[in-house]
């Protein structure tokens, strides 16, 4: 008999784990796939390990939920930080994210003239930390009950009642109005917010903006790839005499007359049943709906319904030598010709360190491309098919913008690449339709109705990407660290 039994090894189930195993609760984490970290995992090809989703640790910054993370497990990851946390390919641009305010706000104004930069980051910067600050110090944010309204009286209560109402406004209409009908300048930031927020400026709520808009300010690259942080979190899980059992994949929960949760796993063709005085789902919440039971079933799917908004990845996956070094080891470079073939305006190009010896050898670096895809567009277009000639149409875009904007610095050698798709994602992490990158921040959503780490059964929990904050690693822990709270106060 476990007190939690977790299911999924992500980012949010391992920290949920460790966390409550250091406080003496009975732990097993049950994970379907045979290797840890979620959508932040990896694969390997010919000796290069490649990271199959995220592929930036952003979260330091403000006792922000890595660095919490870090401190609260005892532990250090090898990591360094990236400055410029990314370049932007745009419209002939070549932008650069500096850390620093004032270098930032300098190479925005040699880009786009004209508008107060200094006046609509310096207010970036200001919400952000705040706001950082309100989810550590306020972790039932948003509030799920009258009760937990009660959360947010302390000393920070008057500054944390003026962030509010960045949760009912569009960024976009935040902004002055020079940025607001500068076409370019909204383009530009619109694509930034679809790698951390999921949506554009229009329809991304002023605070969850901020936090995505700053994400690229605070820019890790970890050593061994976006699986380390994990590895060093199973480590604590263990440590704490908690559990964690992998190709398991629970496919039935029941609920006995004594509360007591039944959870049936298949493992080598095999069912193993488990038992639990209570669930973390950290799994999405349309996956988590499949495998419920009863009357919680029926309820748990009106609430999944509600959110079908979300997005699928195109990727791709190659290995590279460049005779001169990166700026950088992020690229966003924007496309007009991706736009014509699947309605998505950019790249996303991750490096691996040259010196990272442990995910590619002889001078080369692995690279992971990723671009959204509508699910409605990906079905439309027959992807799941196996298109071969659309895929091998997604290859060359990739590969024609990565000659044009990489050969600067004088390309050696490409090795050979393979395309994912929605597809490949539902088929190898079992994520509902391939979905990723959680559910989008948008207005719709706000103040309250985004979803939540409670549940309608009190003894069952939710973390991940679909639940709040969501979004990348940095969303799932701060989530993780929020949930716990709940459960150890009640």
């Amino acid at each position: 008999m476990y007190d939690f039994i977790i299911i999924g090894a992500g980012y949010g189930g391992l920290t949920a784990a460790s966390l409550l195993a250091k406080s003496n609760k009975k732990v097993l984490v049950l994970e379907s796939h045979y290797s840890i970290g979620g959508c932040a995992g990896y694969y390997k090809r010919e000796g290069v390990l490649f990271d199959v989703g995220a592929t930036t640790l952003s979260g330091f910054d403000y006792n922000g939920p890595l660095d919490r993370i870090e401190k609260e497990l005892n532990f250090q990851l090898k990591k360094k930080r990236i400055d410029p946390g990314m370049v932007i390919n745009f419209k002939g641009k070549k932008i650069l994210r500096y850390r620093n305010l004032q270098k930032w706000i300098e190479e925005l104004n040699k880009h786009f003239p004209g508008i107060n930069h200094e006046k609509i980051w310096s207010r970036i910067e200001h919400v952000s930390e705040k706001a950082w600050g309100l989810l550590s110090e306020v972790p039932l944010f948003p509030p799920a009950s009258f009760n937990d309204l009660f959360s947010f009286i302390n000393k920070n209560t008057g500054d944390y009642l003026k962030l509010l109402p960045g949760l009912l406004t569009s960024f976009k209409s935040g902004l002055p109005k020079e940025a607001r009908n500068h076409e370019d300048y909204i383009q530009f930031l619109d694509q930034i917010l679809m790698i951390t927020a999921q949506e554009k400026s229009d329809r991304v709520p002023y605070l969850l903006a901020a936090l995505g808009l700053n994400y690229p300010k605070d820019t890790f690259y970890s050593y061994g790839g976006m699986t380390s942080m994990a590895h060093e979190i199973e480590k604590k899980i263990k440590g704490y005499e908690g559990e964690l059992k992998k190709r398991r994949k629970v496919f039935c929960i029941e609920k006995n007359d004594s509360d007591i949760f039944i959870i049936k796993a298949e493992f080598n063709k095999k069912t193993e049943v488990y038992k639990s005085k209570n669930i973390i789902s950290n799994i999405p919440i349309w996956n988590f709906t499949e495998i419920c039971s009863g009357n919680f079933k029926n309820k748990m799917n009106k609430i999944s319904k509600k959110y079908n908004k979300s997005w699928g990845a195109m990727t791709y996956y190659f290995s590279v030598k460049f005779k001169k070094d990166l700026e950088s080891l992020y690229y966003q470079v924007h496309s007009n010709e991706l736009k014509k073939f699947i309605d998505s305006e950019s790249l996303f190009f991750s490096f691996s360190a040259r010196d990272d010896l442990t995910r590619c050898k002889d001078g080369f670096q692995a690279v992971t491309v990723s671009t959204h895809i509508s699910i409605d567009a990906f079905k439309k277009q027959n992807f799941y098919e196996d298109n071969k000639a659309k895929i091998k149409t997604f290859e060359k875009i990739v590969l024609s913008t990565f000659q044009k904007s990489f050969n600067e610095f004088e390309i050696l050698d490409v090795g050979k690449g393979e395309v994912g798709t929605p597809a490949t994602f539902e088929k190898y992490t079992n994520r509902f339709e391939g979905r990723v990158g959680g559910i989008p921040h948008i207005l719709d959503y706000y103040p309250f109705s985004y979803p939540k780490n409670s549940t309608p059964d009190p003894n069952i929990f939710l973390v991940g990407d679909t639940v709040f904050p969501g979004q990348g690693v940095v969303g799932v822990i701060s989530g993780a660290f929020s949930l716990v709270y709940r459960i150890l106060k009640k």
